[in-house]
């Protein structure tokens, strides 16, 4: 998995490759831990392929993060197969999950 982040002003993107599970979900979480400065974090999932129930643990913490400070957070380019699991789990209720 590799995991590439790009800031703008105060929006943050953070573009992933490859599978969040339970052997890179700690690479994950050290990837986005710092979110200083930012208001807007977007997940870049196109190259998203998997996700773990230990990948979903980070994005929610990850949301709720950026949610505590005040901030906005989507999750773009999601695959059919990844989108199946956050609405599996609920989680497309909770943050905005977008196809494109």
């Amino acid at each position: 998995m590799t995991v590439l982040k790009t800031l703008d002003g105060d929006t943050l993107t953070i573009a992933v490759d490859g599978w969040i599970d339970t052997l890179t979900a700690p690479q994950f979480h050290d990837a986005v831990q710092d979110l200083e400065g930012t208001k807007t974090v977007t997940l870049d999932f196109e190259g998203v392929e998997y996700i773990s129930s230990a990948g979903l643990r980070e994005v929610v913490a990850l949301f709720r993060a950026v949610s505590a400070q005040g901030g906005n957070f989507s999750i773009r380019n999601v695959a059919t197969g990844v989108r199946d699991v956050f609405t599996l789990t609920g989680f497309d209720k909770k943050f905005e999950i977008r196809a494109d």
